[in-house]
């Protein structure tokens, strides 16, 4: 191949992974899998799944009230996996107040995924975005890649500022036996249930013709197509920004060529170096030698 042909199929590559990000990172990637379909309409903001998270994962309280005595945090963070938010959507007639079951997506084409250089955020085969804490190495990339504003870092050392990354794990030391989430265990009104992904798909259809029959015009099933199809669906009431929701949300292809091109190609520049200086060691030593001989 000459120089112009390989330029050309270069180019080729590298346009196809910046224009086409979700198939050229995951072309094996699939929608199947287990999946929660959460159902804002049951939902009655009682914290269950909330708390049972929390016992489950052995996640210390989070406080926010002046004198430290409820558990009320008001965002996701490394010591809250899952939330119950309060969100307040104001018309022209009336003030609605809906619940809102905040947690990780598992998006099909997870973006914590896309740019964790050490294989710590993973696709488990069930569906999930799995996480091996051993693997972290502090680099805080997933939190800034990720969409929905799920994973947080979490200090180890206070002295030497280590961090590892946290986040919900799908109850990956649970799902694998055969057992249920801890949120969808705990759920008293079946707002969270768990089961195959396109079935739920189809049960959340229902759901969503059944709301919109009954006066919720808005209805909207969530999670279907974002993000290459989310592995946490849900049955919302109104509009996703309703629920500080985004549409239509991709892997973005910076990211993806970060870790396609960039990343990649540092490690073949630190392999190619490492490799220059053993064959330059080898010339050094083999001339040195040549001159003691003469």
């Amino acid at each position: 191949m000459d120089r112009r042909n390989f330029l050309r199929l270069s180019g080729a590559g590298l346009g196809t992974a910046l224009v086409w990000p979700g198939r050229a990172l995951y072309a094996g990637a699939e929608q199947q899998g287990l999946a929660i379909l959460y159902d804002a309409s049951l939902c009655v903001g009682c914290r269950a799944c909330q708390m049972n998270c929390k016992n489950w994962n052995k996640l210390p309280a989070e406080s926010t009230d002046p004198l430290k005595i409820y558990e009320s945090p008001r965002n996701l963070s490394a010591r809250t996996w899952t939330l119950i938010q309060l969100r307040k959507q104001i018309s022209e007639k009336q003030s609605q107040r809906r619940f809102w079951n905040k947690q990780c997506m598992h998006c099909t084409e997870a973006a914590c995924v896309v740019v964790c250089p050490t294989g710590a955020m993973y696709k488990h085969k069930l569906g999930f975005t799995a996480y091996d804490e051993s693997k972290c190495n502090g680099c805080g990339y997933c939190t800034q890649a990720c969409p929905f504003g799920v994973p947080h870092m979490r200090t180890m050392n206070m002295l030497t500022g280590k961090a590892k990354a946290a986040r919900c794990t799908f109850c990956q030391d649970r799902v694998p036996l055969g057992r249920k989430t801890a949120c969808v265990d705990a759920c008293p009104v079946a707002a969270l249930i768990m089961g195959e992904r396109l079935e739920l798909i189809q049960e959340g259809k229902k759901r969503i013709k059944a709301l919109q029959e009954t006066g919720f015009k808005k209805a909207n099933l969530y999670g279907e197509l974002e993000a290459g199809g989310l592995h946490r669906l849900s049955v919302l009431v109104d509009e996703p920004a309703a629920y500080a929701l985004v549409s239509g949300i991709q892997v973005p292809p910076l990211i993806n060529f970060w870790q396609r091109i960039v990343h990649p190609a540092g490690k073949l520049a630190m392999g190619v170096t490492v490799l220059g200086i053993v064959i330059a060691w080898f010339i050094i030593r083999r001339n040195i030698k040549m001159e003691e001989v003469e």
